[in-house]
């Protein structure tokens, strides 16, 4: 979901076809909420699962790139509402959110890794 909604992101930035960006600015929001209600929900399981396994919460890396991960979504959803009053937000929305991206690639990776260690 990410994946894709960062390539309709550059799309939207970058194509200089007016359906193609008129589709991609209806769906990279949606696409985009949807994933991170699905991280959040992610989070809300891993949460439980250490607590029902008498494990300590938010000390290993995946809690932290997960916990970072899901603050800064949190800041990039605000960002377009402000767009209107700072069009170089625009930029600054671009950057977050391919920097999002690779964090969450390490997120998985960490993910993986603490999966195989039990």
């Amino acid at each position: 979901m990410g994946g894709y909604g960062t390539y309709l992101g550059f799309r939207i930035k970058f194509s200089d076809d007016v359906e193609e960006k008129a589709k991609a600015k209806d769906l990279h929001p949606k696409l985009l909420g949807g994933m991170f209600f699905f991280f959040a929900l992610g989070a809300t399981g891993g949460i439980t699962s250490l607590l029902t396994s008498d494990k300590p919460i938010l000390e290993s890396p995946h809690a932290v790139t997960g916990f970072i991960g899901l603050t800064l979504l949190t800041i990039q959803t605000i960002l377009p509402s402000l767009f209107e009053g700072n069009p170089g937000l625009r930029n600054v929305h671009g950057i977050l959110g391919s920097s999002i991206m690779t964090l969450f690639l390490v997120h998985a990776a960490l993910g993986l890794q603490l999966g195989l260690s039990y």
